[in-house]
């Protein structure tokens, strides 16, 4: 992928609403769009999104915090006027379009995206056809074959021919190596990368990973290797002629032509390590009579060659590559003429001087132009070529004119010169200017004639167009560098957006449009790249301070939401009984921390709250307590929000006591003492239990009175109920308890039976004495 540009300086045309129409035709599916979020994780411990009165999720409960009668939702649309002046800053979407968008219902679909679609532009060998053209399979034995297996044969039949010609490889051996290492064309990597042979490694960079058994040891052994992917089967035949005529191993068998010589060599020479492949690739040979394709390829007549590019190189299409015949004297001309790949429609043709080519000259030393048949055509590039799939002919002929006369034509594969591929460098919020920034390049071949490049802005959602933008395109050397593609070193494109609810929760996408109408419709070509919702929701919570009547909290909550939901309140909720017990609205405070760790998150920079909510400590001693940071598009804190949820806190809470007597007389006991205890606040009934100890069973409780206890008020002031903490209660003892160990347990309880929820205080046990009385 190109690198970002230095380019900063475009200028921007708006182009208020127009009706959108898309070109299916031009659209490709997938997309390439790379928008990363900040690094900074905070320690949130809950977030949750809500958009309605009764649907909220939590991981710490399901129950609703919308305790209050909710109201209209209010909206916060700007009411200043759309700027549509880039000179005056970054421009805006109009109100109007913001207010169709909002309206509009979601719609069910996937949305469209663009995929890079590259044309070969550096081709490896594409075979010519001409009047020599092998077709078919030949004189070989199909007899019994399914149509599939026939036709793999016609695929390869050529090559394999061609590879004699060129490299001297006997066709019969490359037919049977074709045919079993391929599975007859059906195996995973044939089908992944056309690679007929397994030979590992690249091909012009491209690879494909896959698993094969390797024989080690007397066995076979399964590794993941890396093998030669190619563009077709053409390609992979090619380059095994290639591959052994350049291994020096394997120079033996280079020339022979005899196949149970070659099959043997090249078995001996460690091209597969299985000790049976020779008599394999002889069975192969002789059930399908593959030595005919060696008897067509002895044949000395010459008509081949290769075409080593065809691209667009800047504003320019260029055409390399070479031409061998044995049909050719020195009154010839030679002509390289540009068909329409489709319809077969003449485009172009020039008459080309010869290039010499040493390498075709030693292939083929006997034909009667080799070395002088190369040949390199460059073309002012225009709309006629642009998005074609372009056949080149090459012909010699004693015309002057190109018509033919004599000589030979060679008709080459098509290639396609229609790339449409982009990328977005960004495409992220910036908090610090409070916009979407948009930059990235959109290079196509079919950006010929087309000279207006906009910027559209899409809520996929909605199926709605946002805006579109008209934009100079940035110089983008390092996209030239790796595309040939038309204008590839002008397709850079930088867009600033002012922030808008349209923006905020729903799938936004860019589309890249090169069109040849000032409004963008007309003959165009799109680029879609992939949407992104901007949803960020992020938070901490610095502090939680609870006191006897009051609970102070601060942090912040960082939200894409808070375009649209404006109003920022922060809630106190029980989560012990699952209810609301406070909310304030706040106005949030700079954060340039937050803005550091979270620079694309809209509100970052402003995202702090401090507020202080009254509050009685002892009423909630004990509970977890839930901070609840929410942006909501209400006044009331409810419509449409976007919730954090922190961490439950627990509510401090203090339970003390002390057994001031425990007198034994008449036959019973008498207790005095104390229990102070903040949940005696919501466990209003007070309960006195005696306790044996040693067989474990309470023996009796008796419900008291709380007495005044000012020396308890002092010792213990912030208790709730220090001040009347005091209790006295007396129990009939039987005899067989004599000689137990005796707990007293005080107790506080919301139930009148004393069970319920419960605070105790146990006191040490004693021992009863002998005698009761």
């Amino acid at each position: 992928m190109a690198s970002d540009s230095n380019s900063k300086n475009n200028q921007f045309r708006v182009v208020l609403p127009v009706i959108f129409t898309f070109g299916a035709s031009l659209v490709f599916f997938q997309g390439n769009a790379h928008a990363d979020d900040a690094n900074v994780t905070a320690n949130t411990a809950v977030t949750t999104t809500q958009t309605s009165d009764n649907q909220q999720s939590s991981n710490y409960q399901n129950a609703n915090v919308a305790l209050m009668t909710a109201q209209a939702v209010q909206t916060h649309a700007a009411e200043q006027t759309a700027n549509t002046d880039p000179n005056k800053g970054a421009v805006d979407i109009s109100a109007e379009n913001a207010q169709n968008v909002a309206n509009a219902p979601a719609v069910d679909t996937r949305p469209n995206v663009s995929t890079n679609q590259i044309s070969n532009t550096q081709a490896d060998p594409e075979n010519g056809t001409a009047s020599t053209t092998i077709s078919g399979t030949g004189n070989i034995n199909t007899n019994g074959l399914s149509a599939r297996n026939v036709q793999f044969l016609e695929s390869i039949h050529q090559g394999a021919v061609d590879g004699w010609k060129q490299f001297g490889v006997l066709p019969s051996l490359t037919g049977a190596q074709a045919i079993i290492e391929s599975g007859w064309g059906q195996s995973a990597l044939t089908t992944q990368g056309h690679n007929l042979f397994g030979i590992k490694g690249s091909y012009n960079g491209q690879s494909v990973t896959m698993p094969t058994y390797e024989y080690y040891g007397g066995r076979y052994v399964q590794i993941n290797d890396a093998f030669r992917a190619y563009p077709s089967n053409y390609e992979s035949i090619v380059d095994h002629g290639r591959f052994l005529k350049e291994n020096s191993r394997y120079s033996n068998l280079i020339g022979q032509k005899d196949y149970q010589t070659v099959t043997h060599l090249i078995r001996q020479d460690g091209y597969a390590t299985d000790p049976q492949y020779t008599n394999t690739l002889n069975r192969v040979i002789q059930q399908y009579n593959l030595t005919a394709w060696d008897q067509e390829a002895f044949n000395d007549n010459i008509n081949i060659g290769h075409i080593d590019n065809v691209s667009v190189q800047g504003d320019n299409l260029k055409v390399e590559g070479w031409h061998a015949t044995n049909n050719y004297d020195q009154s010839m001309h030679h002509f390289i003429i540009l068909l329409d790949g489709n319809t077969k429609q003449e485009l172009y043709r020039q008459e080309v001087p010869g290039t010499y080519r040493q390498d075709v000259q030693n292939v083929y030393p006997n034909a009667k132009i080799s070395g002088w048949g190369g040949f390199s055509l460059t073309v002012p590039n225009s709309a006629n070529f642009a998005g074609k799939t372009i056949q080149v002919v090459s012909r010699y002929t004693k015309n002057t004119n190109g018509e033919p006369n004599g000589g030979d034509d060679l008709w080459f594969n098509s290639v396609n010169l229609n790339t449409n591929a982009g990328y977005l460098d960004n495409f992220n919020i910036d908090a610090a200017t409070n916009t979407l920034n948009i930059s990235g390049w959109h290079a196509t071949d079919q950006s010929a004639g087309k000279d207006h490049h906009f910027i559209i802005l899409y809520d996929a959602t909605k199926n709605r167009e946002l805006g579109r933008y008209e934009v100079n395109s940035a110089i983008r050397n390092d996209v030239a560098k790796v595309y040939n593609v038309y204008s590839a070193g002008k397709s850079g494109f930088n867009l600033q957006v002012n922030l808008s609810p349209a923006l905020i929760g729903d799938n936004i996408q860019v589309i890249s449009r090169y069109s040849n109408a000032a409004n963008g419709e007309g003959n165009y070509v799109d680029y879609w790249f992939a949407p992104k919702t901007f949803n960020a929701n992020q938070s901490y919570l610095d502090k939680v301070e609870i006191s006897d009547n009051q609970v102070h909290v601060s942090g912040w909550q960082a939200a894409d939401a808070s375009v649209k939901e404006q109003n920022h309140f922060v809630i106190l909720y029980d989560a012990t009984t699952h209810q609301e017990i406070a909310r304030k609205q706040v106005s949030n405070v700079s954060r340039p921390d937050v803005q550091r760790a979270y620079p694309n998150i809209a509100n970052a920079g402003k995202s702090d709250f401090d507020v202080t909510f009254d509050f009685n400590r002892a009423a909630y001693a004990g509970h977890q307590l839930q901070v609840i940071s929410r942006y909501s598009d209400a006044n009331n804190g409810e419509g449409s929000r976007t919730d954090a949820w922190f961490a439950p806190t627990t509510v401090p809470s203090n339970n003390q006591g002390f057994l001031d007597s425990f007198v034994v007389k008449n036959g019973e006991v008498t207790v005095t003492g104390w229990q102070a205890a903040d949940q005696s606040y919501n466990q209003k009934n007070h309960f006195v239990i005696l306790y044996d100890a040693t067989t474990h069973r309470e023996i009796a409780r008796q419900q008291v009175t709380n007495l005044d206890r000012p020396d308890v008020q002092k010792a213990y002031p912030s208790i709730y109920n220090s001040a009347k903490s005091g209790f006295k209660a007396a129990f009939k003892l039987d005899s067989s308890l004599i000689g137990h160990e005796i707990q007293v347990v005080s107790r506080y309880s919301d139930a009148n039976n004393g069970e319920g929820n419960r605070t105790n205080f146990w006191f040490d046990a004693i021992k009863l004495p002998q005698n009761l009385y």
